[in-house]
């Protein structure tokens, strides 16, 4: 089982990204809050996305950290 330690923390006029590595490994997982236009243009929502990362190259993205830690223990 891998140790997630959270590394960074990064936020833009784009949305919020933080980054978690694991103790240990090449393996890094980003979770990146977006804002998505509302249909109508007027105001926005927030979509996050998990991206899982090996010597940082993006290998797969996931739609909770749970499910992209489960992947990254199988890499």
């Amino acid at each position: 089982m891998i140790r997630w330690i959270k590394t960074g923390r990064s936020v833009n006029a784009e949305g919020t990204t933080i980054t978690y590595q694991g103790a240990g490994t090449s393996i890094t997982i980003e979770s990146r809050k977006r804002h998505i236009e509302h249909a109508n243009g007027i105001g926005t929502w927030d979509h996050t996305s998990y991206f899982v990362l090996n010597n940082g190259e993006e290998v797969v993205e996931k739609q909770s950290l749970t499910a992209a830690k489960e992947y990254a223990e199988t890499i």
